[in-house]
C-alpha cells in the first residue's frame, strides 16, 4: 500500500505544481497586455496601462501655449514597440513645414526628427556656411498676401529671421553658420499663421556664401503645409502620413539621411489625394497594403497596393454627408474597424474580408467615437468618446471588440495608440 500512496500523492503534488505554472502563466498574460499611448491637451504625450494604471507622461511640447495649433496631432507605437512616432509642429519655425513627424522611446528618452531632419538641437555637429536670399512680396489685389509681416527660415539656420514686406518691395537677407547637409537643395521658406511660401533653396557650402534666388510671395500660399497623423510599415522602415487637410498621403524611410527630404507619395499620381485616414497592413501578407479612408464627400474606405495606380477596391462607403473618421487593421490581417460620423453621432465598426459586410459595435446617438487603437491580441479597442464632432477634450474608453464591456479609462485623452 505505501508504494500506491507514494504514488498517488507524488501525483497530486506533480498536478498542483503544474497547476500553479499554468495558473502563473495565465496571470503574466493577463498582466501583459501591451501599453496605451495617448496625447493630453495637444501639449502631452502620456502613456497608461490598459486598467487605468500608471498613467506618466513622457514628454511635453516646450511651448504648451501654441498647442492648440502647433502641438501633438497623431500618435503610432512603431510595431515592435520600441518607439512611438508622433506629428507635431513645436518646430514649426526651424522646417519647411507646419508640423513634423518625430519618434521617442517608450521612456522619454532618444527622441529624433523623421520628416525634414535634423532636429533643431542637432545643427552644431555639421560644418556651417552662409545662404543669401531675396524675399519679394509680389503681388497686390486678389492676388496679395495676407500680411506684410513673415518669418523667413533657410532649412539648417540657427534662427529664423523676421521681415517686414510691403506689396511690390523686395529684401534680401543673409543667413549665416547654416549648416551643409550635403550636395543637395536647403529648401527656403517664408511663413505668416498657418500659410507658408518656399523655393527648392541652394546646395549650402561650407566656409562660403551661396545666393538662393528669389521667394517670390503671393497669394495665401499653401496652408497648413506639414505632416499629420502617422503610421508606421508593418516591418517598422517606413512611416506614412497625411500632408495638410488631406491634402495627399506620404511616406518617409524610418532612419532618413539629415537633410533629406526623402518622403513620396503613397500612391502613383492623383490617387493619394483627398486621404483623411488610412493604415498600412500589419502581417506579412499584407504588408505593402493600406487601407485608404476617403476624405470630403467620399466617405469611403479603399485597400490599395503602395505606389500602386489606382486607389484600389472600394470596401465600404456611407451616405453623401457622412464624415470617415478613422480606419485601422485588426492584428491578424482578417479585416479592419473604422469610425463614421453620421452627423448626430459616430460610431464603430467592424468589417470582415470573409464577409465582406459591415457590423456596427457602438450604438451611440448623441456622442462622437472617434479617433480609435486596436490591442495588439485584437481582443479590446481604445477609442476617445466625445460630446461632439469638435470635442477637444475627449475622454477615452476601451471595450471589447464586439462592443461589450465599455469602460472608462482616462478623462481628457485623444488620438490613442495601443503598442505591445
Amino acid at each position: 500500500m505505501r508504494p500506491i500512496l507514494s504514488l498517488v500523492l507524488t501525483t497530486l503534488l506533480l498536478v498542483l505544481v503544474s497547476s500553479s505554472f499554468v495558473g502563473q502563466q495565465h496571470v503574466t498574460a493577463a498582466v501583459n497586455r501591451g501599453t496605451i499611448a495617448y496625447i493630453r491637451g495637444g501639449a502631452e504625450i502620456h502613456l497608461i496601462e490598459p486598467d487605468g494604471s500608471n498613467d506618466r507622461r513622457i514628454w511635453t511640447h516646450p511651448q504648451p501655449e501654441v498647442a492648440e495649433t502647433l502641438g501633438v496631432n497623431g500618435l503610432a507605437w512603431r510595431p515592435d514597440g520600441k518607439e512611438i512616432a508622433f506629428a507635431s509642429g513645436h518646430e514649426a519655425q526651424y522646417s519647411i513645414y507646419q508640423s513634423d513627424l518625430y519618434a521617442i522611446q517608450p521612456d522619454g528618452s532618444g527622441l529624433r526628427k523623421i520628416t525634414n531632419p535634423p532636429d533643431h538641437s542637432d545643427l552644431a555637429h555639421f560644418p556651417k556656411g552662409n545662404v543669401s536670399v531675396t524675399i519679394r512680396n509680389g503681388a497686390i489685389g486678389p492676388l496679395a498676401a495676407p500680411s506684410n509681416f513673415f518669418i523667413v527660415y533657410v532649412a539648417g539656420a540657427a534662427e529664423p529671421q523676421s521681415i517686414a514686406l510691403p506689396p511690390g518691395s523686395s529684401r534680401t537677407l543673409t543667413f549665416q553658420s547654416v549648416a551643409d547637409f550635403g550636395n543637395h537643395p536647403q529648401p527656403v521658406v517664408a511663413m505668416f499663421g498657418k500659410s507658408r511660401w518656399f523655393i527648392p533653396g541652394v546646395d549650402v557650402q561650407a566656409g562660403r556664401t551661396v545666393q538662393a534666388g528669389v521667394l517670390n510671395i503671393m497669394g495665401n500660399g499653401l496652408a497648413n503645409f506639414g505632416a499629420f497623423g502617422v503610421a508606421w510599415r508593418g516591418d517598422a522602415t517606413e512611416l506614412s502620413y497625411g500632408l495638410g487637410n488631406c491634402a495627399g498621403l506620404f511616406r518617409v524611410p524610418a532612419n532618413p539621411t539629415a537633410g533629406s527630404h526623402q518622403d513620396q507619395p503613397m500612391l502613383a499620381g492623383t490617387n493619394s489625394t483627398n486621404v483623411c485616414t488610412w493604415d498600412w497592413g500589419p502581417t506579412p501578407d499584407t504588408a505593402n497594403k493600406v487601407l485608404l479612408g476617403g476624405g470630403l464627400l467620399d466617405p469611403s474606405v479603399y485597400l490599395a497596393t503602395e505606389a500602386g495606380e489606382t486607389r484600389g477596391e472600394k470596401l465600404v462607403w456611407g451616405g453623401p454627408t457622412d464624415l470617415l473618421l478613422e480606419v485601422e487593421w485588426l492584428p491578424d490581417g482578417s479585416g479592419f474597424l473604422f469610425s463614421l460620423n453620421t452627423g448626430a453621432a459616430a460610431n464603430i465598426y467592424q468589417y470582415s474580408f470573409a464577409t465582406k459586410k459591415a457590423t456596427q459595435l457602438t450604438r451611440f446617438e448623441d456622442e462622437f467615437a472617434r479617433s480609435f487603437s486596436i490591442a495588439p491580441d485584437g481582443r479590446e479597442v481604445v477609442f476617445e468618446r466625445a460630446r461632439g464632432p469638435n470635442d477637444r477634450n475627449p475622454d477615452l474608453w476601451v471595450m471589447q471588440l464586439d462592443g461589450k464591456d465599455m469602460r472608462l479609462l482616462v478623462k481628457n485623452g485623444s488620438s490613442p495608440s495601443w503598442g505591445r
